[in-house]
């Protein structure tokens, strides 16, 4: 029963420091900052209605570009930027078929027309690699 109450504490406060960070603004570089990515020129794929997660899927399947069946996710609401309400969401790819990279971590940022618009256009597109020997941290510089 200890162990219980010790894990819901953990969670607990955990939960609570991250909507304090969100609150306040500090959200790590790699969700504010575009220049720590690897930029990726697309066309615009077409709107998407749904979450940001099912559209970063879709979107990134129409633009021919595979994450495997498996792929991780992280969403975070960056909130009004420049009149649009801007989410960022983080999709991992595990790499096995390449000696030199063992990641690849896509950046999509989503955003919203405006209040009453529930479909997300894509306004940008990066990533980063993590390579398999060398360096253990995300880059957008390829590996060696």
């Amino acid at each position: 029963m200890r162990k219980i109450f010790l894990l819901f504490a953990i969670v607990f406060t955990f939960a609570v420091m991250s909507q304090t960070l969100l609150g306040q603004g500090k959200m790590p570089k790699s969700v504010r900052d575009e220049g720590r990515w690897d930029k990726v020129e697309f066309d615009a794929p077409a709107q998407c209605e749904g979450t940001p997660r099912d559209c970063a899927l879709k979107m990134l399947k129409d633009l021919n570009i595979d994450v495997g069946d498996s792929p991780l996710f992280s969403v975070y609401r960056l909130g009004e930027i420049n009149e649009k309400s801007v989410t960022v969401v983080f999709v991992s790819q595990e790499v096995s078929d390449d000696d030199s990279v063992s990641g690849i971590l896509y950046r999509l940022a989503l955003s919203l027309g405006d209040v009453e618009d529930n479909s997300f256009s894509l306004d940008f597109l990066g990533k980063q690699y993590k390579c398999a020997r060398g360096r253990s941290y995300w880059s957008k510089n390829l590996c060696p």
